[in-house]
């Protein structure tokens, strides 16, 4: 996966762009608004750093990725926040690190969600949040599946090839259901506060708190 990513790192931003309709930054900025403004944040699966360059919160912004080349990107692109090549379940930070943790399109990427969950649980404070923007499994997914197998096809592998543009389509019809979600948080000590869904309820944004 990883080398698939440091391959997209140069047009993944305007990618996302357009495939989101420009809305990936209202969502990274909803997901950002739910979320403490104080102490270090970590941002978990970066990319180019996009979360961490529009968070606002006061402390240490700290990103991990295990893609080099999305790495270089997001030092360019935020060069005051810390990027670490590192695994989301095998994290190197002391516990109670950081007051809160973003992902933005990562959760479904995660093998061992539980793993990473015990990890996430760890290193955070007490009454420390987890913010997920993601893709919601539900009706819809079918539809979107259609729009990136036919009328967005021709986008995709112009800027991606034909097996980068698959690993993408395979990643949304492996997508989580936000009750899914929602279980794999209360099955490891966190409990889901917020949560809010966009784009027909094709994508969502939860803040998980930390019990």
């Amino acid at each position: 996966m990883s080398q698939i990513f440091d391959e997209v790192s140069k047009l993944y931003d305007p990618f996302l762009k357009a495939i989101t309709f420009g809305g990936i930054d209202r969502w990274q900025k909803a997901l950002i608004e739910f979320l403490d403004k104080e102490g270090n944040r970590l941002d978990v699966g970066t990319g180019t750093g996009e979360v961490l360059k529009k968070s606002t919160n006061r402390g240490l912004k700290v990103g991990i990725d295990l893609s080099m080349g999305m790495l270089k990107k997001a030092k360019d692109k935020c060069p005051y926040c810390y990027f670490l090549l590192a695994d989301a379940e095998n994290m190197p930070f002391k516990e109670l690190s950081f007051r809160t943790i973003t992902l933005s399109l990562v959760f479904r990427h995660i093998e061992d969600k539980r793993a990473f969950l015990k990890e996430a649980y760890r290193v955070l404070e007490e009454g420390g949040q987890i913010g997920i923007l993601d893709i919601n499994k539900f009706a819809g997914t079918k539809l979107l599946s259609f729009l990136m197998r036919y009328p967005l096809k021709p986008l995709g592998l112009l800027l991606f090839g034909r097996e980068r543009w698959d690993f993408f389509l395979h990643s949304l019809e492996n997508s989580l259901s936000t009750l899914e979600v929602k279980r794999y948080l209360e099955g490891e000590g966190f409990r889901v506060s917020r949560l809010n869904r966009y784009m027909l309820g094709i994508v969502y944004v939860l803040r998980a708190d930390k019990t």
